[in-house]
């Protein structure tokens, strides 16, 4: 795992495109977010507590998000927002890589009980029910509750953070990430 920087474009563009491609074959929704993360990397520096991810294998881009160090906002509970939790947003993988989620879902989990000050939650809302069904059932995301928005139906989910001593070993984590 690795800080993106503007040095990353290409690399995320090109997992955005193989990542488009596979939802249109497959008719499925595509998320609308793509530019919003390409914008994040393109960033000289990160935005204070936002910070583009991206994991490799070898030379390739097969994953990169967004994890921010603030509770989301739409669709939570001012409670909720009030719990310390990490962010996870824009979330893209390389559709031939398998167990991508498993393993970032591991990481996050990981790197969040790493941190100096954990936070109480990891937290993410998606809005295509397949990929809500996946993150609960494959990824052991606990659904805290479906939301309507102006954007249409969310799925909000949540994991507590928890060290994982073998994550250390499948991952490898650089410079503000290790």
């Amino acid at each position: 795992m690795t800080l993106l920087t503007p040095d990353h474009v290409p690399a995320v563009d090109e997992l955005i495109r193989l990542r488009m491609y596979w939802l249109l074959d497959r008719r499925l929704p595509l998320s609308g977010e793509s530019s919003n993360l390409v914008d994040l990397v393109r960033l000289p520096e990160p935005e204070p507590g936002m910070l583009p991810v991206g994991m490799w294998d070898g030379g390739t881009l097969v994953a990169a998000l967004a994890v921010q160090s603030a509770a989301p906002l739409a669709g939570w509970t001012l409670e909720e927002r009030q719990e310390s939790s990490l962010a996870v947003s824009l979330t893209h993988t390389h559709p031939e890589q398998q167990g991508l989620g498993r393993l970032l879902t591991h990481w996050l989990c990981d790197y969040a009980a790493r941190r100096p000050s954990p936070p109480a939650w990891i937290r993410c809302t998606v809005r295509v029910k397949n990929l809500a069904d996946y993150l609960e059932h494959a990824c052991g995301w606990e659904k805290v509750r479906e939301s309507t928005g102006w954007k249409g139906d969310s799925h909000l989910f949540q994991r507590a953070p928890r060290r994982d001593p073998q994550m250390r070993l499948l991952v490898r984590g650089e410079g503000e990430l290790a």
